[in-house]
């Protein structure tokens, strides 16, 4: 009898030690996938605001603060604010390319402003940048 209650203990000894040895590694995966996941989800509303800015920029009666103002749109309605990230058109006035010159504009938004766990243990991108070209539209 004593022997089955040693070989019981040492079982659940056993257990205790693997779930100490593996549950570091789940919790690991799991916010690793959840910061990834949001990383993605940022990634894409970040590529929609500059393509949005590239198309009102590509339009023949556009200026830049229709650019601005459309990604100031599009990143306030999924939760960046106006300081959070920062703006590059090229060439700097979208009045000046002629039809068929292509125009490009670049979001960077730096990663700090909206990382969601903070984890230190986890790799994460500096910044997360989209950059659309299109040609400028002629009337």
């Amino acid at each position: 009898m004593n022997r089955r209650f040693e070989s019981r203990s040492r079982r659940r000894g056993l257990a205790t030690i693997e779930a100490a040895l593996v549950f570091p590694l789940l919790v690991l995966v799991t916010f690793g996938c959840i910061e990834y996941g949001w990383i993605f989800l940022k990634s894409q509303q970040i590529t929609n605001a500059a393509r949005q800015g590239a198309r009102i920029g590509a339009r023949p009666d556009s200026v830049n603060g229709d650019v601005t103002g459309a990604i100031a749109t599009m990143l306030g309605a999924v939760g960046i604010g106006s300081g959070e990230y920062s703006v590059s058109i090229v060439p700097t006035d979208v009045t000046t390319p002629e039809p068929g010159d292509i125009l490009t504009v670049t979001v960077t938004v730096p990663y700090t402003n909206i990382d969601l766990t903070g984890a230190p243990f986890l790799p994460v991108p500096t910044n997360l940048s989209a950059a659309i070209s299109m040609a400028k539209e002629g009337p």
